[in-house]
């Protein structure tokens, strides 16, 4: 990362202890700031990977393997090889900015240490309005799981009770503390992958390894291409909550980065799987539920339903985990209100933002708010992506104390990877989701000038 740089301006011990900075932020007027408490670091190395890969492994590995092996054949799993290795590239400058910072909020914070409070708030809300419209969708999916196996659940009436108990439960989970939600991550993620790999190795046995190779046609690449880069999107999920893991300038760049490759490899496996077995999805809704009935029978389709109902909550609840941590650290940074740094006196959880991320994901999830906001989201995350860029270039030619770090070619290089990506992607939306991210952001400036505190505090980055 460039030379090293002079021994760090804020030690830990003093901005905890100390009422004139909060968290390695230098703000004017220091001695204005009230010391505002953090929950403690309680995420180790495997729930900052479990955020991780969970961000990414949702529902979108239950059709995607049948995509591509229609669009691609049997380039499928080596398209979805390159475009991780493409999505890598964004995620490797996503890292070295986790690796800056210690507080929680991801590209919010890395926003506005670059750029200033009123684009980190602008961040911060499009990141918020895509993490909670995307929540209140994915209930609605897990539901209509539950009913293809229980019709009980098909019941308009009882499907939105159902999503509303659903996310009673994810949020009691939360409030009783990081830890038990942790454990909960562990669990669902062995009862969705379990499934999944078994399924995959009978394939595996019974029909074998598919050998034939054919490149696919430009159009095929290009329809699919987008496709598989939602599947890696939530990645950076872990660095969100980064103010609750333990060394996490150290933990999260790493996990965030082995946890990538990890899900490139698990992918792989999985549409190699599927190919093998190539199973008749023409009338399937589920696809990954045909392969296990082609390879096991009903309990093989059983098997997948239930993996996919355990994956969509998984994803759930790695965004409770992580998107009431997004409004936290804008509180503590002064952009939110200060009710929203409330701690629960017994878990230590910021647990009026939890209750607030609650409140609105149960509404988007009544009213079908989140069906206008689709769209927009995609054009959304891409803006947030290209923010997050600029802001690694800012903040390293900007250094620390007056010195700055060198960029190096390879990182200008992963730079230019990660902006044409974006670009390619936010290209696919409508002009009508341009026009109303434009209205999103106008309101979002509004807001900023409503819900910002009389203070504002800006971190400032380390190096090493």
């Amino acid at each position: 990362m460039g030379r090293a740089a002079p021994a760090r301006l804020f030690p830990i011990d003093l901005l905890r202890n100390s009422s004139n900075f909060i968290g390695g932020v230098a703000p004017s007027g220091a001695g204005k700031i009230e010391d505002i408490k953090t929950p403690p670091r309680t995420v180790g190395p495997i729930g900052s990977a479990l955020l991780s890969i969970n961000g990414m492994i949702g529902a979108g590995i239950f059709a995607m393997p049948a995509i591509l092996y229609s669009t691609l054949g049997s380039f499928a799993p080596w398209m979805i090889l390159i475009v991780g290795l493409l999505v890598g590239c964004g995620t490797l400058i996503i890292a070295q900015l986790a690796a800056m910072f210690r507080q929680s909020g991801g590209p919010q914070l890395y926003a506005q240490a670059a750029f200033g409070p009123a684009t980190g708030f602008q961040v911060g809300w499009l990141l918020l309005l895509a993490i909670m419209a995307s929540r209140a969708a994915n209930f609605h999916v897990l539901v209509s799981y539950l009913a293809a196996i229980l019709p009980f659940f098909a019941d308009p009436m009882i499907h939105s009770a159902t999503v509303l108990a659903l996310i009673a439960l994810i949020t009691l989970i939360n409030i009783v503390g990081m830890r038990v939600a942790v454990g909960g991550l562990v669990v669902g993620t062995l009862c969705k992958l379990t499934p999944i790999v078994l399924i995959c190795l009978v394939g595996y046995a019974t029909k074998g390894l598919a050998t034939e190779f054919a490149l696919p046609t430009f159009g095929a690449v290009e329809g699919t291409a987008l496709l598989i880069y939602y599947a890696f999107a939530g990645g950076i999920a872990n660095g969100y909550a980064a103010g609750e893991v333990k060394n996490p300038r150290r933990t999260i760049p790493r996990t965030m980065i082995q946890s990538l490759f990890a899900i490139i490899a698990f992918y792989m496996f999985v549409q190699f799987a599927f190919n093998a077995v190539a199973p008749d999805v023409s009338d399937a809704n589920t696809p990954l539920a045909a392969m296990g009935e082609a390879v096991l029978g009903e309990t093989g389709a059983l098997m997948m339903a239930l993996a996919a109902i355990f994956s969509i909550a998984t994803n759930q609840h790695t965004f409770w985990m992580t998107g009431p941590r997004i409004m936290f650290g804008m509180a503590r940074r002064g952009l939110l209100p200060a009710w929203l740094t409330h701690l629960s006196s017994r878990s230590e959880v910021p647990d009026y933002s939890i209750y607030l991320f609650s409140t609105i994901v149960a509404a988007l999830s009544l009213s079908g708010g989140f069906v206008l906001l689709a769209e927009v989201m995609g054009v959304g995350s891409q803006l947030i992506g290209f923010f997050a860029y600029a802001a690694f270039v800012v903040l390293r030619l900007r250094g620390q104390a007056g010195h700055p770090q060198a960029i190096g070619i390879w990182w200008w290089l992963c730079i230019a990877v990660a902006s044409a990506y974006s670009i390619f992607a936010i290209i696919q939306a409508s002009l009508n989701a341009f026009s109303l991210t434009g209205g999103l952001i106008a309101l979002g400036t509004g807001l900023y000038f409503i819900a910002k505190r009389d203070e504002t505090f800006t971190p400032e980055p380390e190096f090493d």
